[in-house]
């Protein structure tokens, strides 16, 4: 819904507007006390995770989770790499698609001009 104030119009509610929200690099205020009471436990959560993976009782999966995230928190994740092969572009369909996609543009432009016509917009030339 839109609002006119004056001589500019607003939208009502939602959307982005410009200089709206938190500044980039400003801290965010929610999660701030949060952030620095789990950075007290990080000492404590790596020894977890270091007993864990040590611990030939545990099961092998939580061993496992325990080596990843000690290991992804010291040396980053892994990158994945994402591999894309394309086969040969059949030129015809290609061709095929631009002139159906130029017909039906000239359609779309003759349906606007008749409604532009039938509205008084522009005369019939």
């Amino acid at each position: 819904m839109i609002e006119k104030v004056g001589e500019k119009i607003k939208p009502k509610r939602g959307g982005k507007r410009p200089g709206s929200g938190r500044k980039p690099g400003t801290p965010n205020k929610a999660t701030a006390g949060l952030k620095q009471l789990a950075s007290e436990y990080t000492e404590e959560a790596v020894q977890v995770l270091v007993k864990v993976m040590r611990d030939n009782e545990a099961p092998a999966p939580s061993r496992i989770a325990a080596a990843n995230s000690l290991l992804d928190r010291s040396h980053g994740k892994p990158r994945q790499e994402v591999e894309i092969s394309s086969g040969k572009v059949d030129q015809a369909l290609l061709q095929q698609i631009e002139n159906e996609m130029m017909v039906r543009l000239e359609e779309a432009r003759e349906r606007q001009r008749q409604i532009l016509i039938e509205r008084g917009i522009i005369n019939d030339a």
